[in-house]
């Protein structure tokens, strides 16, 4: 694997881990690192980019470098968070593999996200300079959401989310993790996308997790 490829891929990952962190963190305490969240909100309207860089702030994507290092680390003792984060990851990739394999539901997505790439970015420009109140204005957040719950909630195995029942009764709380675990599943396309396989998490994991180390 060339050494751009892995970099590549490793912020892919970051992304993806990014997004399982917070959904944690949200299912678990009702909070999160909004200038995380609204970096990876903001890559689900960008559609037409030129490189990785387009699609991910790299500084705003700390958190799921250091998600990667924590979880896929050599260490004994993993915390519970990370087990959950982990367990979240993959379940979010065999998703992604089963969404890829319906022509029918992907080009759905993808029809509704070049729908919403339009709405959104005409009404609100400053929504893919990534401003952050603008991301993560509730109405936005709420169309990902609807978009999750319509295409993609209906016709696969349902992701189970472990947190703080008080926390997960909150609407607010179940839009803001619809919406992530789409952004999450858009990381997951760009990392296949990149020529990322299941398979380099097992043979590649340490050269991974050094290339996450060397961003924090």
């Amino acid at each position: 694997m060339a050494d751009n490829n892995l970099e590549s891929e490793t912020e892919a990952l970051a992304a993806l881990f990014l997004c399982c962190a917070q959904i944690q963190r949200i299912a678990s305490t009702g909070y999160m690192d909004e200038a995380a969240v609204a970096c990876v909100i903001r890559s689900l309207l960008v559609t037409n980019p030129s490189t990785i860089d387009d699609i991910y702030d790299n500084a705003a994507l700390r958190t799921g470098y250091q998600a990667l290092v924590d979880c896929l680390g050599r260490t004994s003792l993993r915390s519970l968070e990370c087990v959950e984060i982990t367990k979240s990851a993959f379940k979010v990739m065999e998703l992604e593999n089963q969404l890829e394999r319906s022509d029918k539901l992907f080009d759905e997505l993808g029809a509704k996200i070049d729908s919403l790439h339009d709405s959104i970015c005409q009404e609100c420009p400053e929504f893919l300079e990534g401003v952050t109140s603008k991301v993560l204005d509730q109405r936005y957040i709420r169309m990902f959401a609807d978009t999750y719950a319509s295409i993609i909630s209906p016709n696969f195995s349902k992701l189970i989310i472990v947190g703080q029942e008080e926390c997960l009764r909150r609407t607010e709380n179940q839009e803001k993790i619809r919406a992530l675990l789409l952004a999450a599943v858009r990381s997951v396309v760009l990392w296949r996308q990149l020529g990322g396989k299941r398979r380099f998490l097992v043979f590649r994991r340490g050269a991974i997790v050094k290339c996450a180390q060397q961003h924090l």
